[in-house]
């Protein structure tokens, strides 16, 4: 069996490897430098994400907001559920 170790954590089996994108949070509850800006091939920031929420909020459509801020209407359902982006408020 092989397994892995995260910087400061302990070591990780094969099973936990493949189960990782689910146990994110779990294991790393602080943010990963990537998440959000720090990510370089980010298209948006903290203030767009509010943006974009706010509008949904007040009834503009998905796929319209999605083209006025360059995603796909995906990447903007994902964000106004919260899948991605989360860490923003």
């Amino acid at each position: 069996m092989t397994s892995t170790t995260l910087p400061g954590r302990r070591m990780l089996s094969a099973e936990e490897i493949m189960r990782w994108p689910f146990r994110q949070d779990a294991l790393l509850p602080d943010l990963h430098p990537s998440t959000g800006t720090g990510n370089s091939s980010a298209k948006l920031n903290e203030d767009k994400v509010r943006a974009i929420r706010s509008a949904a909020a007040a009834g503009a459509h998905l796929a319209t907001l999605g083209h006025a801020f360059g995603i796909s209407e995906r990447a903007t359902r994902h964000i106004v559920d919260g899948t991605s982006w989360r860490h923003v408020q």
